[in-house]
């Protein structure tokens, strides 16, 4: 209450406040009480925003899906980085990241193309009875 009174009334400047709670303890009443109001409001504008909530979903799911595609590419070691090495660990994330994309880019593609092929029988029902894929 006194730092919503001291901002309001302009005793306290805004930056002197956020300093101060980038500085504090993780166990600080007041950063946890803040914490907590923030993710309150969050919380009720997200329930509040149908469409929002609805594209935060999505997000969500794609990050999750492309977490599993990581882990399913990188079967070795179950997953886990057994060395402490930095460097060995930065290798292997950005291998990673390069192939995981890469089979997110081939997916994208090969999708385009059907529904493209899809879309090509569609408009010529002749094309319909044929169910090769190729192109």
């Amino acid at each position: 209450m006194r730092v919503a009174a001291s901002l309001k009334n302009r005793v306290c400047p805004a930056h002197v406040v956020v300093q101060r709670l980038a500085n504090s303890s993780p166990s600080d009443r007041l950063a946890k009480a803040l914490t907590m109001l923030g993710r309150v409001v969050k919380t009720i504008y997200i329930l509040k925003e149908e469409d929002l909530r609805n594209r935060v979903q999505l997000q969500l799911n794609r990050g999750e899906h492309r977490h599993s595609l990581a882990g399913w590419i990188f079967f070795a070691d179950q997953g886990e980085f057994r060395t402490g090495d930095y460097q060995e660990i930065m290798n292997k994330a950005s291998c990673l990241s390069l192939v995981s994309n890469a089979i997110l880019v081939w997916n994208t593609l090969q999708i385009a193309r059907i529904v493209e092929t899809l879309r090509v029988r569609l408009s010529n029902p002749r094309l319909m009875s044929s169910p090769d894929f190729s192109g």
